[in-house]
């Protein structure tokens, strides 16, 4: 499988798993927080073949992950969270913004993934030589950096999803938005 099969394998699973889990008003469970931290577990061995601990596979590494907690934290405070279910559980609602930050953000992924394959190979190639990566190296440390920043955004959001949950007044029963504008008067 070709560096751009793997990413679009990669970007297509965590997009359709965050999206399943988030788009509407669905009840916050135990389920729907696990669900996505197993897809996100299940990538990295099967994609992420080589750690780097040293130079630019690591410094990329870095970045992609950080790029992720980024995402995660943009994306999860577009979700609204509520008591609005038929039993009052705590549910969040995620809408078209939602829904628009991860489709963005998998695009941008495969789109990078496309050119770094057949677009500007070569020229990617010898800019990560040129950082110290040997030649071989070059589609690891991609693969590396976009692999790892899309688990931590699932992770990040996942993480702040259930920091919100657990920190709602349990009497409220709208939390609006959490730049405290509800949703309907933008």
């Amino acid at each position: 499988m070709s560096a751009f099969e793997q990413a679009l394998l990669v970007n297509a699973a965590v997009l359709a798993t965050t999206l399943l889990a988030d788009l509407g008003l669905k009840k916050v469970t135990r389920k729907r927080l696990i669900r996505p931290l197993i897809i996100a577990a299940a990538i990295v061995p099967i994609f992420v073949t080589t750690l780097f601990t040293t130079g630019i596979g690591l410094t990329i590494e870095v970045v992609g992950a950080a790029a992720g907690v980024l995402l995660g934290v943009v994306a999860a405070s577009r979700l609204t969270i509520t008591r609005q279910t038929p039993d009052g559980a705590m549910a969040t609602i995620g809408g078209w913004d939602y829904a628009a930050i991860w489709i963005a953000v998998s695009a941008a992924r495969t789109l990078f993934s496309y050119g770094a394959s057949y677009w500007f190979t070569e020229s990617l190639g010898r800019w990560f030589v040129q950082h110290g990566a040997l030649p071989t190296q070059v589609n690891a440390i991609v693969t590396d950096g976009l692999v790892l920043m899309a688990v931590a955004a699932v992770i990040t959001r996942t993480v702040a999803l259930r920091v919100r949950t657990r920190n709602a007044p349990a009497t409220e029963p709208v939390i609006s938005h959490p730049l405290g504008v509800p949703r309907g008067s933008r």
